[in-house]
Formats: structure tokens, C-alpha cells, sequence
């Protein structure tokens, strides 16, 4: 005899079945869709923000998470550390919380290293005392590489 019962639960467990799977690739078509979103945004270069004093750009992030090309912009004294308090606060182990300060003395950068534990560099040389830095060099703090860019 046929029982209908046995054939009602089975075709409610097979549209159970086919309903998940079928929530599950909507889902993932979804995660791609944003995915792919927010890389074709991420994409399309910000535009820097306006500074007279100039800015110090990412060249070399290490493995901070910091995106490579973020601009940072100045102020006439500026510390670069880890301390949210900083002006440019960079999540870096390396970083003291005040690693080092520039600052714009009659219209050139001085870049000084506040006693941190790692050192302060300037295009590849420690910096032991307060040192000039023109636009273009290199100052690297913790694992962060960032270029001065003047106005």
C-alpha cells in the first residue's frame, strides 16, 4: 500500500535540504559581491588631505596592516608614536609611545627621536640627535617606513 505519510516527510526534508543549499550559495554570492565591492573601492586612491605644512605617506608598512600609500598629514610638531594620544599613532609593537617628534623650525623639518627603545632612522641612518629631513627622505619608526612629502 502506498503511505502518504512516509512521502510527506520526505518531500518536506528534500525542500528543507534544497532550501539550504540554496541559502547557502545566495550567502556566498552575496560575500563575493561585497568582497569585490570593496576592493573595486579600496582601489580608487583618496585623495590626500589638504596640508600646508605637508604630509609623510606609507612607503613600507612591514606587518603593521597599515595600507601601503595612507598619507598622514602634518602639523608644525608632530609625534609619531603608539600612544593614541600622538598625532600620527601607528599600531606598531616596535613604536615607543612617543617614538619621535618632527617638527618645522623656520621652514625646515627636524626630526628627533624621543629615547625610543628601537631608534629612529633617516633614509637608512639612525638618528641620534634633532636632524634635518627634506622632502623625500625617508624616516623609518618601529617596522614603518614613511616619506616626507613637502608642500
Amino acid at each position: 500500500m502506498f503511505d502518504i505519510a512516509n512521502l510527506s516527510i520526505g518531500v518536506i526534508l528534500l525542500l528543507l535540504r534544497v532550501a539550504v543549499v540554496f541559502l547557502l550559495y545566495f550567502f556566498l554570492w552575496q560575500v563575493v559581491r561585497v568582497v569585490s565591492r570593496e576592493l573595486q573601492a579600496g582601489g580608487a586612491a583618496a585623495p590626500a588631505p589638504a596640508t600646508p605644512y605637508g604630509q609623510l605617506v606609507v612607503t613600507s608598512a612591514g606587518q603593521t596592516g597599515i595600507p601601503v600609500g595612507k598619507v598622514f598629514p602634518l602639523a608644525p610638531v608632530t609625534v609619531i608614536g603608539r600612544s593614541t594620544e600622538a598625532e600620527i599613532s601607528l599600531n606598531d609593537t616596535f613604536l615607543s609611545s612617543e617614538h619621535a617628534r618632527l617638527e618645522l623650525r623656520d621652514s625646515v623639518w627636524s626630526l628627533e627621536d624621543l629615547s625610543s627603545t628601537n631608534g629612529t632612522f633617516l633614509n637608512g641612518f639612525e638618528v641620534r640627535a634633532s636632524t634635518e629631513v627634506h622632502d623625500g627622505d625617508v624616516v623609518r619608526v618601529g617596522r614603518v617606513e614613511l616619506k616626507l612629502v613637502a608642500p
